[in-house]
């Protein structure tokens, strides 16, 4: 049996915004859980189960915070904490997951953490009364990717990692990927050909960022080149493969989960181009996935009620009443 400790007082290193009384919400927290091993050392999530009995084994939502894969302020503390306690209060058991920063370890450390965090629930199932077939993923930003790929690439060894509970799969039902889109290959390697070669053969479409289309040649100013190599631990141009196996949208001409996407039409981060593209991949394919454009809002956490409730009915949809 699992022993964990229950948090009692108040969370650690929570901003205000982000603070919540889980007790008073009937919801038992517990705090830093070890998930597996991000190389040498442990990875932790936070986890909120309803304190509510039930003969029935609870759906699953996890949260992967953004941060540009790299802002060590953006932790699993990082996190819409309203819609998490609203989850709860529907029977959903949510996980906040922490994963590395590629100013530790370059890609694809990021995405084997969070397979990993996926897999040690499944490990878990019974102990937390979970559906191990009823697990979600919804990330913003640099989480929306990785949430995103978590979805897409359950296929994929290359990506698993040696985190733990490699006897389980990372295969997850649903994804709710905020402002982010499925193709990574901007990140340095858009112009190499086997990049464009594979895109042909999909039929999809790629894209730059606008910055990025306004230098010629879609070359890269040294700030950005900085970024490439932090990201892949090499310039993006010379890591066209590891580009295409971390952009969802190469994985769209196989089997996918349900997804929901989600950008702002005001967003001057990432332009919702990548969202659209990932959608039209998507249909395209014929996978189950629903697109929403939000108006007169950019690039960070959604404001207004109805896009939570958006969010838990698509995961209530697609994890519940199956």
């Amino acid at each position: 049996m699992l022993e964990w400790k229950k948090l009692t007082g108040e969370e650690t290193n929570v901003e205000e915004a982000f603070r919540a009384d889980w007790e008073a919400e009937k919801i038992d927290f517990y705090e830093d859980v070890a998930y597996g091993m991000g190389g040498d050392h442990p990875m932790y999530l936070d986890l909120m189960v309803p304190q509510e009995k039930t003969e029935k084994k609870r759906p699953v939502i996890i949260w992967v915070h953004g941060g540009g894969w790299s802002i060590p302020e953006l932790t699993k503390k990082y996190r819409p904490v309203h819609a998490l306690i609203q989850a709860c209060h529907m029977g959903f058991v949510c996980a906040s997951i922490e994963y590395r920063l590629v100013t530790e370890k370059p890609f694809p450390a990021p995405i084997e953490d969070c397979k990993c965090a996926v897999r040690f629930l499944k490990a878990h199932a019974e102990e937390l009364g979970i559906d191990p077939e009823g697990i979600g993923i919804w990330g913003e930003s640099a989480g929306g990717q990785l949430a995103a790929l978590v979805g897409a690439s359950y296929g994929n060894p290359r990506l698993e990692g040696n985190g733990g509970w490699s006897e389980y799969s990372s295969k997850v039902r649903a994804v709710c990927d905020w402002y982010c889109g499925g193709d990574m290959t901007h990140m340095g390697a858009y112009a190499c050909e086997q990049v464009q070669q594979r895109a042909r053969e999909l039929g999809i479409t790629l894209t730059l960022m606008p910055r990025q289309m306004e230098q010629e040649n879609a070359k890269k100013d040294d700030v950005q080149d900085g970024l490439f190599v932090q990201m892949f631990g090499k310039p993006g141009k010379e890591a066209p493969e590891l580009s295409m196996d971390i952009s969802p949208i190469f994985y769209v001409d196989q089997k996918q989960p349900a997804y929901l996407l989600m950008h702002g039409d005001s967003d001057q981060a990432v332009t919702p181009q990548f969202s659209y593209n990932f959608y039209d991949a998507l249909l395209k394919y014929g996978h189950d996935a629903t697109f929403v454009l939000v108006p007169r809002q950019g690039h960070g956490f959604f404001k207004g009620q109805g896009y939570y409730d958006i969010v838990l009915n698509f995961f209530w949809k697609k994890l519940v009443t199956v």
